[in-house]
């Protein structure tokens, strides 16, 4: 819906947010802090690290033959691919997978 592959979904690339529309604070939390989330709020997952993301058109074919992302949340059928040398075309199905794995290893 987006339009955007992300390509590079891990627990490393996934945070927690008290609200989608949060202010920078004044001042930067410190090491040591309080925890920031408030029981009885809502939290709102996020993605980061957009440096593999890629803007996807419906008529993309293209394929790159090396892999993305972080090894134990890649998708099966991009390893195979880069084991073998072929191009994949990475999907959104791709980045569902890694959020599977992600569940899985949460």
């Amino acid at each position: 819906q987006g339009g955007i592959l992300h390509r590079d979904v891990s627990i490393n690339n996934i945070i927690a947010i008290t609200s989608p529309l949060a202010t920078v604070p004044k001042t930067p939390p410190t090491i040591g802090g309080e925890f920031l989330y408030t029981p009885g709020t809502d939290l709102y997952g996020c993605l980061i690290d957009l440096d593999y993301a890629v803007v996807i058109t419906e008529q993309d074919t293209s394929g790159i033959p090396e892999r993305t992302g972080t090894y134990p949340f890649i998708a099966i059928a991009i390893l195979q691919g880069a084991a073998t040398g072929l191009a994949t075309i990475h999907r959104y199905r791709h980045d569902l997978e890694s959020f599977l794995y992600v569940l899985l290893w949460v």
